[in-house]
């Protein structure tokens, strides 16, 4: 666990800049920190990270098991950190049109606190504010 980076998701959710964070999208950042390397800000998995019969669950999984969404769900707020400029995947590369990939087939999702910024918010136009 990774503390250091647990506070200072915590500070930072108490500034203005996190003011319209949803619930959801506040607990995917806690989740994330508290799963993550505090040099690297990455995501760990954990040899625990299984199933009843052995299988490996995926970093994705273990992220939606902890905030209780679907993993349908948890790509909507993933989707919407993002359009804040909280980008909490790592891209693995970019499509052709320069946008990031961040899943690949047989590769699973990897995640990591961003640096967070002094303020977000969602674009006006797409979300109908």
């Amino acid at each position: 666990m990774a503390e250091s980076l647990v506070g200072e998701v915590a500070s930072w959710l108490a500034t203005p800049a996190a003011r319209d964070l949803t619930a959801a999208e506040r607990l995917v950042l806690m989740v994330i920190a508290e799963r993550a390397h505090k040099q690297t800000r990455r995501f760990w998995v954990h040899k625990g990270d299984v199933r009843d019969d052995g299988t490996a669950i995926t970093p994705t999984e273990t992220i939606a098991m902890r905030v209780g969404v679907t993993t349908d769900g948890l790509t909507k707020i993933l989707r919407r950190l993002s359009d804040r400029g909280l980008e909490v995947r790592v891209p693995r590369g970019v499509r052709k049109n320069g946008a990031p990939v961040f899943a690949v087939r047989g590769r699973a999702t990897d995640y990591h606190v961003p640096d967070l910024p002094a303020s977000v918010e969602l674009p006006a136009s797409q979300y109908g504010q």
